[in-house]
């Protein structure tokens, strides 16, 4: 399976400078929501790569912690990309 982004201009996004937090705005129905630091990070990967499956995101986010990334990341990023679904922020793509 595959992630990408719920398509444009349909989810605005608004962060700080210390990109610990941010909101995402759904034009689409309203609907605001507040992001923490995986889902922005996640977000972010999505709108720079594009789709992308989890194993990609994880192995990514990985580098990045220096390869110390928790034993639970993987589950965090599925349950995050969950979230994001229900919220209509990503979309999944059945993989090719």
């Amino acid at each position: 399976m595959l992630w990408m982004l719920a398509p444009r201009p349909a989810v605005l996004l608004r962060t700080w400078d210390d990109d610990a937090s941010g909101i995402a705005y759904d034009d689409r129905n309203g609907d605001t929501f507040v992001l923490g630091p995986l889902a922005l990070e996640l977000i972010t990967m999505l709108h720079e790569g594009g789709a992308r499956a989890p194993e990609a995101l994880l192995a990514e986010l990985a580098r990045g912690l220096g390869g110390q990334a928790p034993a639970t990341l993987a589950a965090d990023i599925e349950a995050e990309l969950a979230r994001l679904s229900e919220r209509g922020l990503v979309l999944s793509l059945p993989s090719t």
